[in-house]
């Protein structure tokens, strides 16, 4: 079946050579989702097989049909109105594309060429501090502080209190990677570091695939290593609507500071700034907009390229090369692919985490391993952390845990040009324009592989193939919005995550808004043809222009979304009846249990996150070592 659709939607012939490692890879892909996303995707499967015996009165099977006979039928399906089969036949579609497209030699055909540098030396630290291979039997282990999790919240977390002379555990269901494994297809690199090798979607209208780190490092290995403040009238809102008064700018300077520091923050460098993002630019520059390079924790960048698949030479300072070293410099030990399982308290005090050593990869369970620690720290992200709260049973009193989920939903415009772009060499995300910033909308440069250039076209067929042999001449822009929460994250029968979100109006008029100036502004710089990923419009011409897009009643299951910084369902207050953490972190109810992730934010912050969830963790575990050890 899936080769019966590859052959249309590709369009590809069934003789040909890449055929068979399409189809090992996609069986492959499968094998790393949830069990019941596998489920889910065998059901489409055979929904496409046997709808077709209804199509035309034709009474035979999809498999069964001559291949034009196949593409009517397909893009009959495709066009549907019914938002379940349009969600079916877009990720049936982009499994099969992004199979495809990371194959070497497709890539090759499309001009697509991965050249790195030589990589910097990564950070030494004490080989013994690091623990990668299963025990032979089940440990339990005393320290001051548990850290669960070695993201952006966790590693400066346990680099802090290592410092100040704690005993450290950090405790990481991932793998440790360097700059060695990476620089490998997109699609291997996302399937060796990527949660569900990026298989992670919410439920609802529309359904959002959410990428999620799952290594030592979390998140920041595979982000595009952009490092914003939030504008100071969040931290504001905080004040006024949460009684957060500790958390006003002036106090977080400190923690921002230190942050930017190690990170060694600057504006990205214009010499390597990638042509895609000079494109729009030069159409921001036509309306009258500003545009600006944008600051990225980046050192002796080369323009790789693939800053959502790991630094292959060490530029980006993703934190496996910096706060989680110095953790292990300062005596911290880091147990990686071990999974933290649920944390026992007694009365209101915590006082053991009870995890098993894993192999992501293959879902082998190894030895448990019991750390018994006098303060926990969990630092999950923004999807996990709840549930293993919940997994738990720590008291949840008010009702506010796993709710108030903000997805900073984002999209972007591809565009077919006259000229030569190359894209993807070159810093993929280097610019950005404030431009809309008051109406909620961020504008950020995006370029990624043919793998994942493929989705946000919403074509297929022929069409489809005429634009990745254009490759070479496709410029990408992004943008994400400031959601109000309209989310929740539940625990699933396994104990995973299953997570609930729903675009609100307001916030589809944002998008609107957003992708018509990104279509004015590359119209003005002379595009060709726009493909903005609406699935009513997927493709405006010049003669249509962006007005076309303006004047579209656009639904929120019109869109075609991704969600880069999940935040907010574990959320600060100084209310204890809407909140789930005090304002220094600590969980409401007990004593010694402090959550540092994104999951602590009362609000979307509007801008990419990583810099305020690592001052964040800095504060808090400030405040562990004054007040807790």
């Amino acid at each position: 079946m899936v080769r019966a659709i590859a052959e249309v939607i590709l369009p590809l012939d069934a003789a040909s050579p890449v055929m068979g490692p399409l189809l090992d890879r996609v069986e492959e892909q499968l094998w790393l989702f949830a069990w019941y996303k596998r489920l889910a995707w065998r059901a489409g499967l055979w929904f496409y097989e046997l709808l077709a015996i209804f199509y035309r009165g034709r009474c035979r099977p999809m498999s069964f049909m001559n291949a034009d006979l196949r593409r009517r039928y397909l893009e009959y399906i495709r066009s549907s109105r019914w938002l379940v089969t349009r969600i079916l036949t877009h990720y049936l579609n982009l499994l099969i594309f992004v199979n495809y497209y990371s194959i070497p030699q497709v890539e090759q055909r499309l001009g697509y060429i991965r050249a790195f540098e030589r990589a910097r030396p990564s950070p030494s630290f004490p080989d013994a501090n690091l623990v990668r291979e299963f025990p032979t039997e089940d440990l339990s282990i005393e320290t001051d502080v548990c850290v669960i999790g070695s993201g952006a919240g966790g590693a400066f977390a346990a680099m802090a209190l290592a410092e100040a002379g704690r005993r450290v555990v950090i405790l990481e269901e991932g793998d440790y990677f360097e700059a060695k494994d990476f620089g490998h297809d997109a699609l291997t690199m996302t399937r060796m570091l990527y949660r569900e090798a990026g298989g992670v979607v919410t439920i609802g209208c529309p359904p959002i695939l959410v990428p999620l780190g799952c290594c030592v490092g979390g998140t920041t290995v595979i982000n595009s290593g952009t490092c914003y403040r939030p504008p100071p009238k969040i931290f504001q809102w905080w004040t006024e609507r949460f009684g957060l008064s500790n958390w006003s700018p002036e106090r977080m300077e400190t923690y921002y500071q230190w942050v930017e520091e190690l990170l060694e923050v600057k504006l990205a460098n214009d010499e390597f700034q990638g042509a895609s993002g000079k494109v729009f630019a030069r159409g921001f520059q036509k309306l009258g907009a500003h545009f600006e390079s944008l600051p990225r924790n980046v050192t002796g960048c080369t323009g790789s390229g693939v800053c959502c698949w790991g630094c292959p030479t060490n530029a980006k300072k993703s934190l496996q090369l910096n706060a989680i070293p110095l953790a292990l410099q300062a005596g911290a030990n880091l147990y990686a692919r071990c999974r933290a399982e649920r944390i026992t308290f007694k009365r209101h005090h915590a006082n053991a985490v009870l995890a098993r050593f894993i192999d992501p990869a293959k879902g082998v369970r190894g030895p448990k391993l019991t750390v018994k620690s006098r303060v926990v720290v969990v630092s999950c992200g923004t999807f996990h952390t709840p549930v293993l709260l919940s997994r738990s049973g720590i008291p949840n009193p008010s009702r506010q845990r796993g709710m108030n989920l903000t997805l900073h939903p984002a999209t972007k415009v591809i565009a077919l040009m006259d000229e030569e772009v190359r894209g993807w060499k070159g810093i993929p995300q280097g610019l950005g324009s404030n431009v809309l910033m008051e109406e909620g909308i961020k504008l950020e440069g995006v370029f990624l592989p043919p793998a994942y250039t493929t989705g946000p076209l919403l074509i297929a067929g022929q069409e489809h193939r005429e634009i990745m042999e254009n490759y070479n001449r496709l410029a990408a822009f992004g943008m994400i919005v400031s959601d109000t929460p309209r989310g929740r994250i539940v625990r699933g029968p396994e104990g995973q995550p299953i997570i609930f979100y729903s675009l609100n109006r307001s916030d589809v008029d944002k998008f609107q808004r957003g992708i018509t100036y990104l279509v004015e502004s590359v119209f003005a710089a002379g595009a060709k043809k726009v493909f903005p990923g609406l699935y009513p419009m997927p493709v405006v011409t010049r003669s249509q222009g962006a007005g076309a897009i303006a004047h579209l009643k656009l639904k929120n299951k019109d869109l075609d979304l991704y969600g880069f910084h999940p935040l907010g369902t574990c959320r600060m207050g100084a209310d204890p009846r809407e909140a789930v953490l005090d304002s220094t972190g600590r969980v409401y109810g007990l004593d010694n249990l402090f959550v540092a992730d994104g999951s602590i934010f009362p609000t979307a912050l509007g801008v990419n996150p990583q810099t305020t969830i690592m001052a964040a963790a800095l504060k808090i575990s400030d405040h562990i070592n004054r007040e807790y050890l």
